[in-house]
């Protein structure tokens, strides 16, 4: 496996986006600006995994990908209050088209549902299926946010969060 940074993987091209070396990307996790790392297996063009995050960690974006290439899920961390950790408040997930012509932006999605969780145990998620006009919103309350809390990544821990982004209890 191999980790490439830079500001952003570009799933047509199949590489990052102004691409960095491991030291410049060690002195952007201490102090800025933003970057990302992308895992890729030997052989594979798609990444397993690209985190998206701010110095130290303070706020993370990880984004898997479907076969093709196409963002499938998207969970988003970020630092809460001065508690030290992370807390995942947003996730979401995308369907695409099943005739496989490659990878497929967010807006070429035909259906999508995104979850915005609050400290307070309170959520909402919103449903879009096109082209029904209409989103579907849902509020939640008295959810057991507890499993949402992360400690924040080491520089080079990045598989913790890529492997395994998903906090317990996401209905």
């Amino acid at each position: 496996m191999t980790y490439r940074y830079g500001l952003k993987w570009n799933v047509r091209r199949g590489h990052p986006v102004e691409e960095i070396d491991e030291v410049t990307a060690r002195d952007r996790f201490q102090v800025g600006p933003q970057f990302s790392v992308s895992r890729v297996t030997q052989g594979r063009t798609v990444p397993d995994y690209t985190l998206s995050m701010q110095p130290g960690g303070a706020q993370l974006r990880v984004l898997k990908y479907d076969p093709e290439g196409s963002i499938a899920e998207i969970f988003d961390y970020s630092e809460r209050d001065g508690r030290g950790g992370l807390f995942m408040h947003g996730y979401a997930t995308y369907v695409y088209p099943d005739d496989e012509i490659g990878p497929r932006t967010l807006s070429q999605s035909v259906a999508h549902k995104s979850w915005v969780f609050r400290e307070d145990g309170t959520a909402t998620c919103r449903e879009v299926v096109k082209p029904v006009p209409d989103a579907r919103i849902s509020e939640y309350r008295g959810l057991d946010v507890s499993g949402h809390w992360r400690s924040r990544p080491e520089f080079g821990d990045w598989d913790s969060f890529g492997d395994h982004p998903e906090p317990g209890g996401i209905p």
